[in-house]
């Protein structure tokens, strides 16, 4: 009986040994350091992955807006195409043709008007270009700018000994402005149409 109640006092006194709680201690410390490491890292890819949705629906937006601008341009060519006669200009747009930099608020500035802070306001363009109509989800409608670049009347090599009398070609510069879903996303382009009038 004596030799198992010594058993039993040195399995006591084994268990309750410094070494042991201190181990415990540590991988307790261990695992609070592993999941603040995971934390951290699953922190940091929603955050990317939040980054990542945003610049993919910024590039949709200013799509939209690149899209909007492009058809305004295929609008005012087909306006141009449907002129049979060559179109008057004006310097407030009540003809549709402006005359060249009509509309530069500084002409003494070495900026161009669609680069002037006066014009970059959606209100200026709704007031001041032609609308595209049928251009559905986007902010703004689409609008457009035609100006009157230059004309040509002569140097047509190809007419001398035909018959065919010389036909006045006139350079007409239209500026587009289309905004996307958004009124952030806005995108401006520009094309020269050439169109021979009799």
């Amino acid at each position: 009986m004596i030799g198992r109640h010594a058993i039993l006092h040195r399995m006591h006194s084994q268990s309750n040994l410094p070494g042991r709680g201190a181990q415990r201690g540590a991988i307790l410390i261990f695992c609070l350091v592993f999941l603040l490491v995971l934390t951290t890292m699953g922190v940091a890819s929603m955050e990317s992955t939040v980054l990542e949705e945003r610049m993919a629906g910024n590039m949709q937006d200013h799509n939209a807006a690149f899209q909007a601008a492009e058809s305004s341009l295929q609008s005012a060519e087909s306006w141009l195409i449907a002129q049979t006669l060559w179109p008057a200009t004006s310097t407030d747009g009540s003809t549709t043709v402006w005359d060249l930099d009509a509309m530069d608020p500084d002409g003494g500035d070495a900026l161009h008007w669609w680069e002037d802070a006066a014009r970059e306001a959606s209100d200026w363009w709704g007031s001041n270009a032609e609308v595209v109509d049928g251009v559905d989800g986007l902010a703004l409608a689409p609008r457009y700018i035609v100006e009157e670049l230059a004309d040509i009347n002569a140097g047509q090599s190809l007419a001398i000994g035909t018959g065919v009398q010389n036909r006045v070609r006139v350079f007409h510069r239209i500026t587009a402005r289309g905004v996307g879903t958004s009124d952030s996303a806005v995108v401006r382009l520009q094309s020269t149409y050439v169109k021979a009038y009799e």
